[in-house]
C-alpha cells in the first residue's frame, strides 16, 4: 500500500513538471511570434485586416522562412498554416492552401479572409491532440496495479492482452537439434 502511494506521488510530480515545461515552451513561442509581428512593418496591421484585432487567439506561431522576399509562415491554433510574403513598401501577398492573394485589392483581401476562416474551420489539429493526450502505458499500468488487491494479479495487462495463466508443470521437450 505504501509503495503504491510512493508511485502515485512520483507519477504526479513527473506529470506536473511536464505540464509546467510545456506551458513555459508555449509561452516562449507566443512571445517570439508576437515579437516578429511588432518587428516587421505593417505585419500587425495586415494580421488585424485578415483576422481581427484579436488575431493572437488564433495564431500560435509566426516564423520567418526566407529573407528575400521576406516570407513568413503563420501557424493557426488547429496546426494549419498560411504564408505571408512581404513585397516591399508595405505590400503583402498571402498564400493560403496554395492560392495567392494580393491583399491590396479589396476583393482578394476578402477571399483571403474567407480562406483563412475555412482552414480554421477544418480543425484537424484538435482531434490529433485529443488522441495524443490519452494516458500513457505507465499511467495505465499504475492504475491496474492499484486497482488489484494486494497479492492478486490483475486480469489484464496495460496493453489489453490477457495476463499469462498460471504455469502448470509440463513435460520438458527435448532441445531442438541444429
Amino acid at each position: 500500500m505504501n509503495n503504491n502511494k510512493l508511485l502515485l506521488e512520483k507519477y504526479v510530480r513527473v506529470a506536473v513538471k511536464k505540464a509546467i515545461k510545456e506551458q513555459e515552451m508555449k509561452q516562449k513561442r507566443a512571445e517570439k511570434a508576437m515579437y516578429l509581428i511588432y518587428r516587421f512593418p505593417g505585419l500587425k496591421k495586415l494580421m488585424e485586416d485578415l483576422m481581427s484585432p484579436s488575431f493572437g487567439r488564433f495564431v500560435t506561431d509566426i516564423k520567418l522562412l526566407a529573407p528575400k522576399p521576406t516570407t513568413f509562415s503563420a501557424k493557426l491554433i488547429n496546426e494549419q498554416d498560411f504564408g505571408i510574403i512581404y513585397n516591399g513598401k508595405g505590400k503583402f501577398t498571402i498564400k493560403v492552401a496554395g492560392k495567392k492573394y494580393n491583399v491590396q485589392n479589396l476583393g482578394e483581401l476578402e477571399r483571403a479572409q474567407q480562406s483563412i476562416a475555412n482552414i480554421l474551420e477544418l480543425n484537424y489539429g484538435v482531434e490529433e491532440k485529443a488522441a495524443a493526450e490519452k494516458p500513457d502505458a505507465g499511467a495505465e499500468a499504475f492504475s491496474a496495479a492499484t486497482a488489484a488487491p494486494a497479492g492478486e494479479i490483475p486480469a489484464e495487462t496495460p496493453s489489453g492482452a490477457e495476463a499469462p495463466a498460471e504455469e502448470t508443470p509440463e513435460e520438458e521437450a527435448p532441445p531442438a537439434e541444429a
